[in-house]
């Protein structure tokens, strides 16, 4: 067994006595020994679900004698208990757990059946507000402002600021797409952020009325061009003077997440890095881990 593998069975242990024959069935259909044939789930999947579920099945097991007892009132009540990640973390272990439980034929209802998190939970955590402030502060010019928050609230690469295009942005839904090659990626819209990307529009407008760039970032060589995009030197002046680059708030923003979260699949996703980076992130914020998995491994 590799530690993942350890640690899975470890946290299954766990499972309250009542629960724990549907969570071992459970673990089997996602390691592809189900019913129903299908690709196998990775232990650092199984083991991130347990983590997740074990502290609301703990809370059930004074309830329910059995999974079957369980309704959608419990469910709906054990997200909203939390708030961004960890509730659209626990959401997708549920749907997993009782999706496979169906497929089993083992309960005759999915509880968690039309339930989602609004997409106001997926806002990222921002960094410190009195640090933010400073910068934004310091930043005299509307499109620098635009460059911090994107990159110090959303953690976006400058490469995915220099590229967006006004048409991707949607200020009425508070929302950016940024296109990956792993697939389209919206980022959700926090108030600070709005409003400083809505200022910028409005100067932009006054500034270069005859714009035609579809680009969000312009400047005065690129505004008539309906092709250019900024070059990257000088989008990376635009907050040189403040002595910070866009790439150093990005990586402090997903290290700030990694200290919230400590789960390598989040990071991958909102922030659009490989797994090694961000498991890079998670033993910097977590030094313990990965001592803990170096233990397991031996």
């Amino acid at each position: 067994m590799d530690a993942l593998q350890i640690r899975a069975h470890s946290l299954l242990e766990e499972v309250p006595h009542a629960f724990v024959g549907d969570a071992r069935r459970w673990v089997a259909v996602l390691r592809g020994q189900g019913r129903r044939q299908h690709r196998a789930v990775s232990w650092r999947t199984v083991a991130n679900y347990l983590s997740y579920l074990l502290p609301v099945l703990h809370s059930w097991a004074g309830e329910a004698d059995s999974l079957r007892q369980i309704t959608r009132d419990h469910v709906s009540q054990a997200i909203k208990q939390r708030q961004g990640h960890p509730a659209r973390a626990l959401q997708t272990a549920l749907r997993s757990l009782f999706r496979a439980l169906k497929q089993e034929r083992l309960i005759f209802r999915d509880p968690t059946a039309g339930i989602t998190v609004s997409a106001v939970y997926l806002l990222p955590r921002a960094i410190p507000a009195d640090q933010l402030r400073g910068l934004l502060d310091r930043a005299t010019r509307p499109v620098a402002k635009v460059i911090i928050v994107l990159a110090a609230i959303h953690g976006l690469r400058p490469t995915e600021i220099a590229r967006s295009r006004t048409a991707d942005l949607d200020l009425s839904a508070g929302r950016l797409r940024i296109h990956r090659p792993t697939g389209t990626h919206l980022v959700y819209l926090d108030e600070v952020t709005h409003t400083i990307i809505a200022a910028w529009l409005r100067h932009r407008r006054q500034r270069w009325p005859k714009a035609v760039n579809p680009h969000l970032i312009i400047t005065g060589h690129t505004a008539l061009d309906d092709t250019a995009q900024i070059e990257m030197t000088t989008f990376y002046s635009m907050i040189a003077k403040l002595g910070v680059t866009p790439n150093a708030l990005r990586r402090d923003r997903i290290l700030d997440e990694a200290r919230v979260t400590a789960d390598p699949v989040h990071l991958m996703r909102v922030f659009g890095i490989t797994d090694s980076t961000a498991l890079k992130y998670i033993f910097a914020a977590h030094p313990e881990r990965r001592a803990e998995m170096t233990s397991r491994g031996r």
